[in-house]
């Protein structure tokens, strides 16, 4: 694909062909779409090239199969998950998160913290005054959909890491093991 292709644009091109799922037997015509997209004739072939061979890989290799994102050890991976293991209804927005022991008591503090000792206000990770300050902002690094960012040079727990630090509190408090999370549209695995 040429640097003139943008990701709007295929994103534009991907809107249009979803129009196919209500109108099976319509035609689509390429030089509307070159036309309504601003693009040469050689950037749209490039473009449906692309496109085949997404088809062509979603059609035999993933069949049966969710692409998924997963983090582990601080990176972020593809990953494919049968269908039937996925049982959310956006499976694009699939996310599974590895986190070890330690990152799990490491949540389950910065929850506690957040919510009884700061009472709500967010965490200054420039000002590194702390021990649990720099635990924070390595944690931010390394999983950062645990934490926003509200442009106060603060950062706050997500509603996700809440979520999930009360449930390990509550786990924590009655003793039972935990292995795995189920949370909105992430499924966080303890390691």
């Amino acid at each position: 694909m040429t640097q003139g292709t943008k990701i709007k644009q295929l994103h534009q091109i991907v809107s249009a062909l979803e129009k196919f799922q209500t109108r099976k037997n319509s035609l689509f015509s390429l030089d509307k779409l070159a036309n309504f997209l601003n693009m040469s004739g050689r950037d749209l072939e490039e473009v449906l090239e692309l496109v085949f061979r997404f088809q062509n890989l979603f059609n035999s290799v993933i069949s049966g199969f969710v692409l998924c994102k997963k983090w582990r050890e601080d990176k972020c991976y593809l990953i494919l998950k049968p269908k039937s293991e996925v049982s959310i209804h956006d499976l694009s927005d699939l996310k599974e998160v590895e986190i070890n022991r330690t990152q799990v008591n490491l949540l389950s503090d910065i929850i506690y913290y957040f919510q009884h000792v700061k009472i709500g206000k967010g965490f200054n990770i420039n000002r590194n005054t702390t021990e649990l300050s720099k635990k924070v902002k390595h944690f931010n690094r390394s999983h950062p959909f645990f934490f926003e960012h509200r442009g106060n040079g603060l950062i706050y727990p997500s509603k996700l890491a809440v979520e999930a630090g009360m449930i390990i509190q509550s786990y924590h408090r009655s003793k039972k093991a935990i292995s795995k999370l189920e949370i909105e549209d992430f499924i966080i695995q303890i390691v």
